[in-house]
């Protein structure tokens, strides 16, 4: 007896995941993405997995989250729900794994990044928010025996550094810094270094990566013209810096007593005005507005987004997962402005 595709029984598909589809197909992201990564692909030989298809499953990491391709791969093919996102029919198969990370490998970090930039627009015409990470770059001193990033090298990953965790344990990292609008709460941008550099050292890239983002998104808008940061990235170079191009500094200062000025009276300078500037009502309310909208994110993409923890090497594969993650943060503010919840879960509570 055969029996019609199209006669099969079909689960409802799953309301948060069609409106999402709805979202990029009204902007053309299948078509987008095609042109991007057109160059990955060959003429000839079995066909690869679909641009658009791919960063739908690197989306499904985030928001159900999962932290290893594997887990997303049988997620899908355990889910009907997924399989219209996805925009699969039967009998056809969901990929598995190892095409999974194959596509990823095949793809670079700059199509990554501009399907980022992607999202960000979306989420920005919406009109769209943990802990202290102090430890994370420091080598635990006091235990005897202990490893030295400057003595060894991991042999498989040279990009992981032995670091301190929250918790107080220490494992091999990679330290992850976001830039977020404090305006709409949207993430600007992602960046990935190592884990025993310090903050005042990893803001430099993480700063000029979010003015690119921000002139690509905004080709006729102003740019950076303000920083707002905790105590960790405040530096008498950093704010001489940020001054030097015209970039207004909020950075708390931490308690270092009395300072000594002699022969620095252009650090002085720009260490008094930005305290000038953080003791009055506006730095402190941006100071209370930036623990609302940049820890929030670290938690949906590093607890609920599964990310805490992840299966890959190196810099550039690991910001590939963080930048699609934090593009699927992006959209979950575009869904909260639209239908009220930002993940399907939440979606999910409300019924």
């Amino acid at each position: 007896m055969w029996v019609a595709t199209q006669d099969l029984p079909r689960s409802a598909a799953h309301p948060f995941y069609t409106r999402l589809n709805q979202i990029l197909d009204e902007h053309a992201f299948d078509g987008y993405v095609e042109g991007l990564c057109q160059r990955f692909y060959a003429d000839e030989g079995r066909p690869g997995l679909p641009p658009g298809r791919y960063f739908r499953l690197l989306l499904i990491g985030y928001f159900e989250g999962l932290d290893a391709e594997r887990a997303i791969a049988w997620r899908a093919a355990d889910s009907f729900a997924l399989r219209e996102f996805l925009v699969l029919v039967l009998p056809e198969a969901p990929p598995d794994h190892s095409t999974i990370s194959r596509t990823r490998r095949l793809i670079d970090l700059e199509t990554h990044e501009a399907v980022f930039t992607f999202f960000i627009k979306l989420a920005q015409a919406s009109g769209i928010e943990t802990p202290t990470r102090a430890d994370l770059a420091r080598i635990d001193r006091k235990r005897k025996k202990k490893g030295s990033n400057d003595d060894w090298t991991h042999p498989h990953d040279p990009d992981a550094k032995i670091a301190k965790m929250k918790g107080g344990r220490t494992h091999l990292a990679h330290k992850a810094e976001h830039a977020v609008d404090l305006e709409t709460g949207a993430i600007v941008t992602v960046t990935v270094q190592d884990a025993d550099d310090g903050d005042v050292e990893t803001s430099i890239e993480t700063l000029i990566d979010a003015a690119e983002q921000i002139e690509a998104v905004f080709p006729d808008g102003d740019g950076l013209q303000e920083v707002v940061g905790d105590k960790e990235y405040h530096s008498n170079q950093s704010l001489v810096e940020l001054e030097a191009v015209g970039v207004r500094s909020y950075i708390s200062e931490p308690d270092r007593g009395r300072r000594r000025w002699k022969k620095k009276s252009d650090a002085r300078a720009a260490v008094y005005r930005n305290r000038r500037r953080i003791r009055g009502p506006r730095g402190q309310r941006l100071l209370r507005l930036r623990g609302e909208r940049l820890e929030r994110p670290f938690a949906h993409l590093y607890e609920t987004g599964g990310m805490r923890r992840v299966f890959l090497r190196g810099h550039d594969n690991i910001r590939k997962r963080g930048l699609i993650h934090a593009g699927g943060f992006n959209l979950g503010l575009l869904m909260r402005q639209l239908i009220g919840v930002g993940t399907p879960r939440g979606l999910q509570g409300r019924l």
